[in-house]
Parts: structure tokens; C-alpha cells; sequence
């Protein structure tokens, strides 16, 4: 597994393709740091945005205030740690989201998770069971293939499809929309001070585990289920069963924790996996950045004997010139005087140059090979 880096990254990052699993996560400073297979970094331009392409499985850190564009991930995906915008074309696998700003998402092939989102969060398409909660924005979901647990969104709540059950424990709040098509039950936590309005269609069935008013419109199409001074209204455009709960009813939140457990389980699988193949990245190439530098201290010092012996020779010679122009013979006792300071040798190699080559093979415009037959090449 090969590493590329890129200093002073701002702007947007594009990971256009990704083989296997992703794991992207921002950090405090600049750099853009890709650990994978057969992975490339490129910039388009000056001011451009960086795109980032992988073929296997990989690692990639980047500035956290920065846009990220995911375009395609083969197999799962976890990404954390991000203030900027982001954007997900497609996972193909799970997909974990956390800790991020405002965040879309237009297709996840499996589960999918997002928690602690600062902003708005678009889910346009999920192949399995999804969760979304602690979001400080609005909430749009498209189409959920199993089941959906929301919980702890502060803006408006609104679910074309879901194919099987929805988990609801919300702060339903004035003012803001909430609208849900479901294809099974619905489980609702209220909390005993809850101010909600539910219409529903009239075929729906209830369950009521709290005080509620039920009543039914003129029409006889529609029924509503009032909680305290009904406030805020909830939509049910279809269901089987709505049923609400209190708040010390756990079986409800079981069955949300139960879906988490699962998918977080399989991203600790993806987690491992990935350190396994980075093991030892950063110890090798620390192994060979301490060899080059110790190869070029022997270099430095190697050359720095060469040019005190060039030097002596030099001055021996020049006294035998100064003695012959005195009549002396160049030959026999010689009185060589006080020596001269030899002159200062010149490092074939300087730090300067060998802090270049390393960081060109931490910036992989070279390789490790090609690093040290560049060594080789100034010692000879």
C-alpha cells in the first residue's frame, strides 16, 4: 500500500472512484493524504479542485473545513470529521456517516448511517435499513428500501417511501414540516408534554399507549390524533399502524439501537480491515527516511574527508613551487611552517538537497527506488 501527499489543500476535494472501502476523515491542517493501492492524487489546476482516484481499498485524510465530493465507492464507506459541504454520489455497500456539516446523498446500496450532522442532510436513495439522528437541520428523504429510525432532528422531517417500519422519537416542533409515507407501522415516542396533531387516513390502524383525542374529519377519510394542544402537525400520507408511545417504553428505541449495532459492527469490520493493510505504512516510511539520512551523513562525511586530503595536496604543492622559486631543492628536509587552514570542502550532497528528496517521496513524485538510486547517483 503506497502513500500520496499533498500540502496547502484548499478548495474542493473530488474522490471520483474508489474499488473497495473508503475511509475519509478530516484533520486540523492542510494536508491531503491518500493511503491505497494504486492511487493518484491530481490537481486540475492553480485553484482547482484535487482529484483523488483509488483502485482497491484506502485511507483519506483531508483539511476538515474543505467540500468533499464522493462520486463512486465500490464497497463501504465510513466518512467523519468533516465541517465543509458534502456531497455522495454512490456507495455501494454501507455507508456511516458522522460528525460532518450539511451533507446529500443520492444512493447507498446497503445501510446507511448519519449522526451528529450540523445542517441539512438529503438522502435521495438507501438499498437497506437506515438511520439518521442528532441533526441540527431539516431532514428530505427519498426512498428507504427496510426500515428508518429518525430521532433528535431540530428542522423539518419529510419521507417520500419507506419500504417497511419507521422509528419516530422527534421533538415535534411548530412550524415545521413532517410528512411520512410508510410502507408497514409506524412506532412513535412522544414525550408526555408533547403538542402534536397526527392526520392520517381513516384506513390506518392506532395504537395508543398515550392519552390522545382522536377524531375524524367531515369527509370521514381522515382521522387525527391530538396530543396536547396539537401545535405542531405530523402528515401520515400512508401506514398500516401508527402507534405511539411514551417515553418509558425502550422496546422502541431497542429496535433503533438494534439497527446501529448492526451496521456499526460491520464498520468495525471495515475499520480493521483497513488498519490491517496500513500497518506498519508509517513505520516503513520513517525506516527509510532515517537510512537516507543516515546514508547521507556517511555521504557528507565521506566527502568532506576527500576534500580535506584534495585540500592538503594542494597546499603541499604549493609550498614546493614557493621553495624552488628560493633556490631550495624540492627534495630532502623541508620546513613546511605554520599549516594553512584548509578550505572549506564542498558537500556533494547537502542537507538542503537531501530534505528535497525526501520530501519528493513523501509528496510521491518518487518513489523509494528512485530516491535512492538519486543518492546513489551524487555519491558517485
Amino acid at each position: 500500500m503506497g502513500r500520496e501527499v499533498r500540502e496547502n489543500v484548499s478548495g474542493t476535494v473530488i474522490i471520483k472512484t474508489v474499488g473497495g472501502d473508503l475511509r475519509l476523515r478530516g484533520r486540523e491542517d492542510s494536508l491531503l493524504i491518500l493511503d491505497g493501492d494504486s492511487g493518484s492524487i491530481e490537481q486540475l489546476g492553480e485553484d482547482q479542485p484535487y482529484v483523488v482516484t483509488c483502485d482497491g481499498d484506502c485511507r483519506i485524510l483531508v483539511p476538515g473545513d474543505v467540500s468533499v465530493s464522493v462520486q463512486q465507492v465500490g464497497g463501504d464507506a465510513k466518512i467523519t470529521d468533516l465541517d465543509g459541504a458534502l456531497d455522495i454520489n454512490q456507495v455501494g455497500a454501507d455507508l456511516t456517516v458522522r460528525n460532518v456539516g450539511p451533507v446529500r446523498i443520492r444512493s447507498v446500496g446497503a445501510d446507511l448511517r448519519v449522526k451528529w450532522a450540523e445542517g441539512d442532510v438529503q438522502v435521495v436513495a438507501v438499498g437497506a435499513d437506515a438511520t439518521i439522528r442528532e441533526v441540527e437541520g431539516s431532514v428530505r428523504v427519498g426512498r428507504i428500501g427496510a426500515d428508518l429510525f429518525l430521532r433528535n432532528i431540530e428542522g423539518n422531517c419529510v419521507v417520500d417511501q419507506v419500504g417497511a417500519d419507521l422509528l419516530l422519537s422527534i421533538d415535534f416542533a411548530p412550524g415545521n414540516e413532517y410528512r411520512f409515507r410508510v410502507g408497514s407501522d409506524i412506532l412513535c415516542r412522544v414525550g408526555p408534554d408533547a403538542n402534536a396533531r397526527f392526520i392520517l387516513p381513516s384506513h390506518v390502524a392506532l395504537g395508543l399507549d398515550v392519552e390522545a383525542e382522536v377524531t375524524e374529519d367531515d369527509d370521514n377519510d381522515q382521522q387525527i390524533v391530538t396530543l396536547g394542544e396539537g401545535s405542531a402537525t405530523i402528515y401520515i400520507d400512508e401506514a398500516v399502524e401508527l402507534r405511539l408511545v411514551g417515553e418509558g417504553e425502550d422496546y422502541m428505541l431497542n429496535l433503533g439501537v438494534q439497527i446501529e449495532e448492526e451496521l456499526e459492527a460491520r464498520m468495525s469490520m471495515l475499520e480493521e480491515k483497513l488498519s490491517q493493510q496500513l500497518e506498519g505504512l508509517d513505520e516503513r516510511i520513517r525506516s527509510k527516511t532515517e537510512q537516507w539520512a543516515s546514508q547521507a551523513e556517511r555521504l557528507s562525511e565521506r566527502a568532506q574527508r576527500q576534500a580535506q586530503r584534495t585540500a592538503e595536496r594542494l597546499r603541499r604543492k604549493m609550498e614546493t613551487k614557493k621553495e624552488k622559486r628560493k633556490g631550495r631543492p624540492a627534495s630532502g628536509h623541508v620546513h613546511w611552517g605554520a599549516p594553512l587552514p584548509p578550505r572549506p570542502p564542498l558537500d556533494p550532497v547537502t542537507e538542503q538537497e537531501r530534505l528535497m528528496i525526501l520530501k519528493m517521496v513523501q509528496e510521491g513524485k518518487i518513489t523509494i527506488e528512485e530516491a535512492e538510486r538519486l543518492l546513489a547517483a551524487l555519491e558517485s
